[in-house]
């Protein structure tokens, strides 16, 4: 999340929940995809949900049908606590 200045060794403050509005940023849980939870940018469509990288290096994931079911929403981004 460089790109939303969200560095590494920062503290994500997250507010629980299942629901985000599209485009927010969210801390998803991806089954059999991702060992850990991330922060990307929630986007749906009708027949699909896709997590944008607000870093250039990492790829979006689109997931579809059946694989929507993969993607488990933990929270909001609220704001982020920087490490002194």
């Amino acid at each position: 999340m460089i790109d939303a200045h969200i560095m590494d060794g920062d503290l994500a403050i997250i507010r629980p929940g299942q629901r985000v509005e599209n485009g927010e940023i969210a801390a998803v849980m991806v089954q059999d995809l991702l060992l850990e939870a991330t922060l990307k940018i929630v986007r749906r469509t009708k027949s699909s949900l896709s997590l944008h990288p607000v870093n250039a290096a990492y790829d979006v994931m689109v997931f579809k049908g059946p694989r929507r079911k993969r993607v488990s929403i933990l929270g909001k981004f609220v704001r982020v606590v920087r490490r002194a």
